[in-house]
């Protein structure tokens, strides 16, 4: 059994979503980066994540 994402948890940077550019606080998975307390996607339907600089 493989284990899923999480989806809480401490926010370790931003991320903008692929499709509308939603800007979420982020964590560091496996498979890029996962929104904290959405269910691993935007509101928008879009599970892909680009880092946001800080800056």
């Amino acid at each position: 059994m493989t284990e899923s994402p999480q989806t809480g948890g401490e926010p370790q940077t931003f991320g903008r979503c692929a499709e509308c550019g939603e800007v979420y606080p982020v964590q560091r998975a496996e498979n890029g980066l996962r929104p904290v307390g959405t269910g691993g996607a935007c509101a928008c339907g879009c599970d892909d994540f680009e880092s946001v600089e800080e800056g």
